[in-house]
């Protein structure tokens, strides 16, 4: 409520006034509800330097584009060093360590050569490398980020965030990929890609059995 006592009202006729405290009172309609205390965020997780692992063969597991809601089933294949493989939708895959797929065509070993020292994970570790495949080369770099909590449909996991950033060499291509990989887990529970034609898809983990 506004007072016709407000200073500087007293002088004016009462016509005016009114008028006046009309406005006010209609200006205050307006104003936005004071804001309430933020709320609490939760801190990352402190996760210790974490070393490979990779699921055991024959996990049977189910993934879900997020974008279009499709669902794919997959079943974990045999590892080899830090080469992880599975079968997705009746085709096999291999990558190294949950990250790079391209680096397994380009013939990175099984310990990963320098890639393999982003083992133990852990925040702020980064490698650099170029991998060459069909007489083209790209420039790969794999930073492990930050850690962080996340909830997916199998369940919810505390994860080390790794960016990987692909630029061909000479050439105009780029790419982005952030993975969200739980070290408890041995595998990845999420994982997103975009590159500068356009392309790009979001997946993450429905189920592990």
């Amino acid at each position: 409520m506004f007072s016709s006592r407000l200073p500087g009202l007293r002088g004016l006729p009462a016509l005016r006034r009114l008028s006046l405290l009309a406005l006010l009172a209609a200006g205050a309609a307006l104003l936005p509800p004071a804001a309430g205390p933020a709320p609490a965020q939760t801190p990352p997780p402190d996760l210790q330097p974490a070393p490979f692992k990779a699921l055991p063969e024959g996990t049977f597991m189910v993934w879900e584009n997020l974008d279009t809601g499709k669902r794919v089933q997959g079943i974990v294949g045999r590892t080899q060093g830090l080469i992880v493989s599975w079968i997705w939708e009746g085709r096999n895959f291999s990558s190294f360590a949950h990250i790079c797929m391209d680096c397994v065509a380009a013939g990175v070993p099984p310990d990963g050569g320098v890639l393999g020292q982003i083992f133990p994970l852990q925040v702020g570790k980064a490698v650099t490398f170029t991998r060459r495949w069909a007489g083209e080369a790209w420039r790969d770099r794999i930073e492990v980020r930050s850690t962080e909590r996340v909830s997916v449909p199998a369940g919810t996991f505390d994860t080390f965030v790794l960016l990987r950033i692909s630029e061909q060499v000479g050439g105009e291509w780029r790419a982005e990929q952030r993975t969200w990989y739980a070290p408890e887990l041995g595998w990845v529970v999420k994982f997103e890609g975009y590159n500068n034609q356009g392309a790009g898809e979001r997946w993450q983990a429905v189920s592990f059995d």
